[in-house]
């Protein structure tokens, strides 16, 4: 069974090395890798220096692109039974593409797309830094998706990256209606539509780099919820899970009492979820229990639903920024 592994790079070409380094250092070898690359720099001499031909093949496009139709030519490029994508900032375990494939070969499971938890970490040891790490590592504020329980194991609605079955893949496509969307969850989404199954592993081990500054980091929960309004406008699709539609019914629930009380009491909803969030830092993170996470967490989840609400607005303009990377 032969496998490429395919991405994007737009700019942060200085964090693909690391993820380029932990491909090759796989104990299976991918057939080519595949980057297109949307930013400034060429770096193909730098990639050509690095890899040693005659063991696995370089197919590189410098291309100005979103990040979906970029994802699309690199997959078109792609000619091995399996396609597994990368991120810039994504970091591979050594048995990653091993461990991949044994699941995708059992033909119990039946399944054409896999994936694993990804564990954020940071490079340095500022309080920043790892309090950015640790609101990404903390699945409770982003309500218990099983996508980000690193011991889970079993069926999904979404998974980070994923290693997909090519021709699958390809016939389905990462969608380029919109190009600011939430691709994992779409094309997961795509998949189950078509009657495939999509399954997470906690033997398929990577990381994922996070970004250091706890802006970037209100930055990227604006970007989630403008991206999951395009997902929810571009599939149709008011709920994608059940866990969204029971999120939502509980918020709802929640605020229409607040309302129905006194509307002042709206206000005091931030608090109702900086107490839930608290709750949870300390029932499920007892080793750590870092009073900042769920403060710093709750301002993330209100930066969310104003990239949901702005996302929705901006559906109404003709025009939009079709560009899917976050600085």
């Amino acid at each position: 069974m032969s496998y490429s592994f395919f991405g994007t790079c737009f700019n942060d070409q200085y964090y693909f090395f690391d993820c380029l380094k932990s491909i090759l250092n796989q104990t299976i070898l991918p057939k080519e890798i595949i980057l297109v690359n949307s930013g400034d720099v060429n770096i193909e001499q730098e990639i050509i220096n690095l890899i040693n031909p005659e063991r696995v093949k370089l197919i590189y496009i410098k291309s100005n692109l979103s990040r979906v139709k970029a994802l699309n030519v690199a997959l078109d490029k792609s000619t091995a039974d399996y396609s597994f994508r990368f991120d810039t900032r994504s970091r591979f375990a050594r048995d990653y593409a091993e461990n991949a494939l044994k699941i995708l070969g059992d033909k119990n499971l039946k399944t054409t797309v896999v994936g694993g938890v990804p564990l954020a970490i940071c490079n340095s040891n500022k309080f920043e830094s790892n309090i950015c790490a640790e609101i990404i590592n903390s699945n409770y504020l982003f309500f218990f998706p099983k996508h980000r329980n690193s011991n889970y194991s079993g069926y999904a609605s979404s998974i980070y990256l994923g290693c997909f079955v090519t021709n699958t893949l390809k016939n389905i496509r990462f969608n380029e209606k919109e190009s600011l969307l939430s691709e994992d969850s779409l094309i997961i989404n795509d998949f189950l539509e078509n009657g495939f199954k999509a399954y997470i592993s906690s033997s398929i081990k990577l990381e994922y780099l996070c970004r250091e500054s706890f802006l970037n980091i209100l930055k990227l929960f604006n970007t989630y919820g403008f991206c999951r309004i395009n997902t929810i406008l571009v599939s149709k699709k008011l709920f994608i899970s059940k866990r969204h539609f029971f999120v939502f019914l509980v918020l709802m629930t929640l605020l229409i009492i607040l309302a129905k009380l006194s509307i002042s009491l709206t206000l005091f909803f931030p608090v109702i979820l900086l107490i839930f969030n608290f709750y949870n830092e300390f029932t499920f993170y007892r080793k750590r229990s870092n009073l900042f996470v769920p403060i710093y967490g709750t301002l993330c989840q209100f930066s969310w639903i104003l990239g949901f609400l702005w996302g929705l607005i901006s559906s109404f303009k003709d025009e939009q920024n079709k560009s899917n990377f976050i600085s």
